[in-house]
């Protein structure tokens, strides 16, 4: 009876610390620095700045040989009372940041400039390309004075060159390297 009871616990002690989750696995390893919204030459812009809260996990994985996607989503959307919300423009922005052992650089691909810039360090590298990522939104002219409107915007940082079977096969293993983070800012335009 002893013995069981001794098991019993050990058990019980092994479930309730696997349950629990450790300080640095629930932290997102993504930050945003700002997210202003604004007008330039009568276009709606949204200005995001991005920065790397826990590098050497990151290091990690870009090392393992796992290239990196970073897409964001911005969604502004004008908010009605009685009618559905409308949604009036919808922008992507994707960077995909990689390693390179022959030259031990680190990578980031810029689709909107076409272009692949490289530095020897990561930090270096985000810093100077994510700090501040523009989206032109839209006409200015499309925002009534008086409205209120709500910007939605979602980032990810997750695997894409994982094949589509074994995406299937093993549909219930996550292949993001962080969950997916959200923002959401409402304003008025005056």
């Amino acid at each position: 009876m002893r013995r069981i009871r001794h098991t019993f616990l050990s058990c019980l002690l092994l479930l309730t610390a696997v349950s629990i989750p450790s300080p640095g696995l629930g932290a997102s390893l993504l930050a945003l620095d700002n997210l202003v919204v604004d007008s330039q030459a009568e276009k709606v812009h949204l200005r995001i700045g991005l920065r790397l809260e826990q590098p050497e996990t990151i290091k990690s994985v870009l090392r393992e040989g796992v290239d990196l996607w970073l897409e964001g989503t911005a969604r502004l959307i004008s908010k009605r009372l009685f009618l559905p919300n409308r949604t009036l423009a919808e922008r992507t922005f994707e960077h995909v940041l990689e390693w390179n052992p022959l030259t031990q650089e680190y990578e980031l691909t810029l689709p909107q400039k076409e272009y692949l810039v490289k530095a020897k360090e990561l930090n270096d590298l985000v810093e100077s390309h994510w700090r501040e990522i523009n989206l032109e939104m839209g006409d200015w002219a499309q925002l009534v004075p008086g409205q209120t409107y709500h910007l939605e915007l979602e980032i990810t940082l997750d695997r894409r060159d994982i094949p589509i079977w074994m995406r299937r096969v093993l549909f219930f293993w996550s292949w993001e390297v962080m969950t997916p983070i959200r923002y959401e800012l409402e304003f008025s335009v005056p």
